[in-house]
């Protein structure tokens, strides 16, 4: 029987597969661009607890422009301890946090929340119930699509680096973005941004803005 999404994010994936992963692929650059852009949106808020979930090894710190969080607090937050370390590793001033997104001992207020790539691996409705009760002003969402050949968010045709060989019997679960706007329309909330980014193999990062319908 294969392991777990979970079993296999806190106890099989290593950051240097990961990241070797990530970058081939260009979803890391991909997911720090829309960082960047994610940071041009929101309303400045001089030292705003921002919240970015599932950060995972850092590696955006690779690609995002010097500065990018200097007039904001942020907080990474990941499931895995051994990621929040790589994190530090880049940025060792970084305030990092392991938590589980789908039961989560994190403080509210966040001025926003960035989630990348996270939904996939979860119970995708209790983590956003979590990101809206932590951030319900602005949240930054990117899920994967893929072309209609590839039916799971990791490339099965791929050969995966080391561990992340683990993902050829343990599938993530694409995410309709339709089905995401429906969820949070119910919730009270608006998709107000859609930018997608173009990565390999013909996928695409999309990056969902939603703010409160009503102010």
């Amino acid at each position: 029987m294969p392991p777990s999404l979970r079993t296999v994010w806190t106890a099989v994936i290593q950051p240097a597969d990961y990241d070797a992963h990530m970058s081939a692929i260009g979803q890391a650059q991909a997911n720090a661009a829309h960082l960047q852009h994610f940071l041009q949106l929101i309303p400045p808020s001089p030292n705003a607890r921002l919240l970015i979930a599932g950060a995972g090894t850092g590696q955006i710190f690779d690609y995002l422009a010097p500065g990018a969080f200097a007039a904001t607090h942020p907080i990474f937050t990941d499931i895995n301890p051994a990621f929040l370390a790589a994190l530090r590793s880049r940025h060792p001033q970084a305030v990092c946090l392991a938590d589980d997104l789908e039961n989560t001992a994190l403080q509210a207020p966040f001025h926003a929340a960035f989630c990348a790539l996270v939904l996939e691996h979860i119970d995708w409705q209790r983590g956003l119930d979590s990101l809206l009760r932590l951030a319900p002003r602005f949240l930054y969402l990117v899920i994967q699509q893929n072309p209609a050949e590839i039916a799971t968010a990791v490339t099965p045709f791929r050969t995966l680096p080391g561990s992340m060989r683990a993902f050829s019997e343990t599938h993530p679960q694409l995410r309709d973005p339709a089905e995401i706007a429906a969820c949070l329309q119910l919730r009270g909330y608006t998709q107000t941004a859609a930018v997608p980014r173009p990565v390999a193999d013909n996928k695409t990062m999309l990056g969902l803005l939603f703010t409160p319908s009503q102010p």
